[in-house]
């Protein structure tokens, strides 16, 4: 782990509500897994006081970039930077996906700043479906974004203004009605609500998989005890433990998933 001052490459508007920035550092690029993720002091300012987490969106060389929405004032004045601006940013941080699945097809369910983390998988590793959730065609990512994925790829929106309309969900239960749910391991980031309902569909199937729980990371070293997720061994910080959990080290609505 390090924390490092960056300089800001580029930082622009890739669609109408996602952002890309990218930076290089050695330091920050070097054996990054998918899943894990970077802590950013937006500005030297005491006001926002907190860091923000982002996963890693892609790392080439010590090129790294990641994917954002506007969301509050941090990533407010963050989508206000230039080119040459600088960033105090610390990583790398947390638990990768599971990268090798013998045996299984991979299917990725991602939703929302979920997305990143899984698309960095997919560029990463052998991937049979992605599937991503949005609520509409405003929030899908250009075609560039995902030339390197080599998999099917499926979406759906909310208002059926791209791909099926629906939830994501719909599409997780296509593919396993098509691949069976004994040839499938999930992964998957999102909002809280559509992983929990993965889960719950992985829970009935019997299906094992991953979520990356998307929690407040006030400091992302575990000492804050801000992003607290239920486990069966009791109460655990994200940041430290995760972000990467395996289903069944869930503790969800008084049970395991």
């Amino acid at each position: 782990m390090y924390d490092e001052s960056v300089t800001i490459l580029d930082n622009r508007k890739i669609n109408e509500k996602y952002y890309k920035l990218t930076f290089r550092c050695d330091r920050l690029a070097r054996g990054v897994k998918p899943g894990q993720f970077m802590h950013f002091q937006i500005t030297p300012a005491l006001d926002p006081f907190l860091r923000r987490p982002f996963s890693y969106y892609r790392v080439h060389s010590n090129r790294v970039e990641i994917l954002y929405e506007i969301l509050g004032k941090g990533t407010g004045i963050l989508a206000g930077l230039k080119t040459g601006a600088s960033l105090k940013v610390m990583g790398p941080l947390g638990c990768e996906f599971t990268p090798k699945i013998k045996g299984k097809k991979r299917v990725l369910v991602a939703g929302g700043v979920g997305v990143p983390p899984l698309v960095f998988l997919a560029e990463h590793e052998k991937i049979d479906y992605l599937l991503i959730g949005t609520k509409s065609r405003k929030e899908v990512l250009p075609k560039k974004e995902l030339a390197k994925v080599k998999a099917e790829i499926l979406y759906s929106t909310n208002d059926g203004s791209y791909g099926e309309k629906g939830f994501v969900t719909a599409l997780l239960e296509e593919v396993i009605a098509k691949e069976g749910a004994e040839n499938i391991f999930i992964q998957t980031c999102g909002p809280t609500v559509m992983m929990n309902a993965v889960m719950d569909i992985a829970a009935r199937e019997g299906i094992e998989g991953e979520a990356s729980m998307e929690e407040s990371m006030a400091c992302g070293v575990g000492a804050c005890l801000g992003c607290m997720v239920r486990t069966p061994k009791g109460w655990v910080p994200s940041c430290i433990e995760g972000p990467v959990f395996r289903f069944s080290q869930i503790v969800r609505k008084g049970c395991i998933a």
